[in-house]
């Protein structure tokens, strides 16, 4: 039972947050001059994909971490690189890139964090 609730813990932890601490992290790397470039890129998404698609992806690596598939782990990042490729290409703007590649690898480290926590206390 209380492995279960350490897993548990460890997912809510890890989703979302995960999710609270890449905002809070990206909002401290940003200046105001770089707002109007990020919300640009933001706005051409739907209104809440970038959060979704961190939700999914921690809950992913967490759960490839607890499953030992160390390996699944890097098709999540493989995938989500193609994926976000052409996005940060056609950005024109290195403050764009920069912000998906850092909110992308601060949402990993959190999980893979989480993750190692879980198996650690388990």
């Amino acid at each position: 039972m209380l492995h279960a609730l350490l897993v548990l813990a460890g997912y809510a932890a890890a989703v979302f947050g995960g999710g609270a601490v890449v905002e809070a992290a990206l909002a401290r790397l940003l200046r105001p001059e770089d707002r109007a470039a990020i919300d640009g890129f933001r706005g051409r998404g739907l209104a809440q994909g970038g959060r979704i698609i961190g939700w999914l992806e921690r809950f992913l690596v967490l759960t490839f971490l607890l499953a030992d598939s160390h390996a699944a782990i890097g098709l999540v990042l493989a995938a989500k690189g193609v994926i976000r490729f052409g996005e940060i290409k056609e950005a024109r703007d290195q403050k764009v890139a920069e912000y998906v590649l850092i909110g992308t690898m601060l949402s990993l480290a959190w999980a893979v964090l989480v993750g190692s926590a879980v198996r650690w206390l388990s």
